[in-house]
């Protein structure tokens, strides 16, 4: 057998082999995404079914197709998703980034739930949601994105910074082991007091919000205005009213009010000046914005821009 010949059947065998593994192992994840679906139907009462599910050897990600939410009290879907794509999730460990994505979501008119009193834009939209979650295990910080996207109406990204999150981490993957097993009142009541310490050690560093207008959300806001027997004029004046009686940074207040204007984009960023837990700073936070703007600036830098 020559060195070409055994080249090739290498590559056969190992072209077999991948393809029994990824078998196997397509399996036995249907088999696991079966098995979590069976608890979520559990704890909502919602019907779940889904036409494909795969795994990719080599970047662990999953894909699952055409999946189904449908009430058990109609025999009707309430939405459906085109394709749902899982990054970097780990099962016993936290992974250093983990992504999250619903492609293709369309709410189904014949629905109870969407039959009355929604809007024939929301109907007529496709919808995609991102989320993401990054964790540094060296530093302890980490953060987590959103974004959601109405097809020609609007679109929304979040995305908030935390320090000091290691603990949440650990105790989340403790809880995460534990979901399939019958806790004591104890027990239960043991992890609900980590998760709450954990949760207010966390040190805010940043948060960033935008809003940006996909083409028709002036028209939408509009329409569902008129509904309510209000015009953008008053939905305006009724803005400003309110941003008046609350405690927000001046650029925050000029900010959404040129953006109820424009109805174009609306874009808000807050950072920590300070490495203080949530507790410590949402203590002097109110304070401060009701009271003292000196203080104010010293916790936190707001940037606020709309139009």
């Amino acid at each position: 057998m020559n060195k070409t010949t055994v080249v090739l059947v290498t590559a056969a065998l190992a072209g077999a082999g991948y393809v029994g593994v990824n078998y196997y192992v397509n399996d036995q994840i249907e088999q696991a995404i079966t098995q979590k679906i069976a608890g979520f139907e559990a704890d909502t009462g919602l019907d779940v079914d889904f036409a494909s599910s795969s795994v990719d050897l080599l970047t662990r990600d999953v894909e699952i197709t055409q999946l189904q939410i449908s009430s058990l009290a109609q025999n009707v879907p309430m939405f459906t998703i085109d394709k749902l794509n899982i990054a970097g999730y780990e099962q016993n460990k936290i992974s250093p980034l983990t992504e999250l994505e619903f492609v293709g979501i369309k709410l189904n008119s014949k629905a109870d739930v969407f039959s009355q009193g929604t809007s024939p834009e929301l109907l007529a939209a496709t919808y995609h949601v991102k989320t993401s979650f990054s964790f540094d295990e060296a530093s302890g910080d980490s953060e987590f994105a959103l974004m959601a996207l109405a097809d020609e109406l609007v679109q929304g990204d979040f995305t908030i910074s935390l320090g000091n999150s290691k603990k949440l981490m650990e105790v989340s993957l403790a809880a995460s082991k534990l979901d399939s097993q019958t806790l004591s009142l104890e027990q239960e009541l043991q992890l609900q007091s980590q998760l709450m310490a954990a949760m207010q050690s966390l040190q805010f560093k940043s948060l960033a919000l935008t809003i940006n207008n996909q083409g028709k959300l002036s028209e939408f806001i509009e329409s569902e205005l008129a509904q309510q027997g209000m015009t953008l004029a008053d939905f305006r004046a009724a803005a400003a009213q309110q941003l008046q009686m609350m405690f927000l940074p001046q650029e925050v207040q000029q900010a959404i009010n040129d953006f109820a204007l424009g109805m174009n984009t609306l874009s808000l960023s807050i950072t920590s000046t300070h490495n203080q837990n949530f507790m410590a700073l949402s203590q002097q936070l109110p304070v401060a914005m009701s009271q003292d703007p000196e203080l104010l600036a010293e916790l936190i830098k707001v940037e606020a821009n709309g139009k």
